[in-house]
């Protein structure tokens, strides 16, 4: 596998596998933020990511550096062997 795409893959893999918790924080940050204005006392915010979709995105980004790693493991592993020794018949 060429190097140029290993390394995108294991970029977008792992910003795939991060997304369901940033998604979280930026959740937990909104609901913070609206619920420090003065006389809220409870909030509800719609649009929180879904349990299939959370494990979609791990799965996705997993394969993807998955496939990266093990693609640059079998393309080092492919060495060029050096041509045989002529043996000398006794």
């Amino acid at each position: 596998m060429k190097t140029p795409i290993a390394v995108t893959l294991i970029i977008m893999g792992a910003l795939l596998v991060m997304t369901p918790a940033l998604s979280d924080l930026f959740y937990q940050r909104n609901v913070v933020a609206i619920m420090a204005r003065s006389g809220v006392t409870g909030v509800t915010l719609s649009g929180q990511m879904s349990d299939l979709y959370r494990f979609g995105c791990w799965l996705t980004g997993g394969g993807m550096v998955g496939i990266a790693v093990l693609g640059a493991l079998f393309s080092r592993t492919r060495v060029v062997q050096p041509e045989g020794l002529a043996t000398q018949a006794a």
